[in-house]
């Protein structure tokens, strides 16, 4: 038997909630773009970068896009802020999902979710993809980085 699912809205709605209170993890944050977005679609998110490495010290800008068939598909994940990482392309900053496991997973997880109760904590939510793209970033924390505070050209 199929479990209800969350409409879209509601799901955002609790992410904006979560995000506004920072009841999330500390090393990330999220929040709407345009605060007058009323579909929720284009979201800001800041990454501190991991210690021991060349993204200590630094923050790090995303902008993510919540399309419509959000939560089942992930959602679309850009660094603003220049970074030198495997999976992220050196023009735009897109970040290719098959680079990060939730990203590359998500759609597999959004369907086992549709057929199981909900765990207590949503493993499909922007705070996760952040947190996950903090973990990729820290596992190639070695990488030389371009300058701090350079952005992709797209966003200047």
């Amino acid at each position: 038997m199929a479990v209800a699912q969350v409409p879209r809205n509601f799901k955002l709605l609790a992410e904006l909630e979560k995000g506004e209170k920072g009841m999330g993890a500390g090393a990330c944050s999220y929040g709407l773009e345009d605060p007058e977005d009323i579909f929720m679609t284009h979201w800001r998110g800041t990454i501190w970068g991991p210690p021991h490495g060349h993204h200590e010290n630094r923050i790090y800008e995303l902008k993510m896009e919540c399309g419509p068939n959000y939560p089942r598909e992930p959602p679309v994940i850009h660094f603003v802020s220049q970074i030198n990482l495997p999976g992220v392309s050196p023009t735009d900053g897109k970040v290719d999902p098959n680079a990060v496991a939730i990203l590359r997973d998500w759609s597999r997880i959004a369907a086992e979710l549709a057929k199981n109760p909900r765990p207590k904590e949503d493993p499909l939510s922007l705070e996760a993809a952040l947190i996950a793209i903090r973990k990729y970033m820290d596992e190639h924390k070695k990488l030389p980085q371009p300058p701090e505070g350079s952005k992709y050209a797209v966003y200047k």
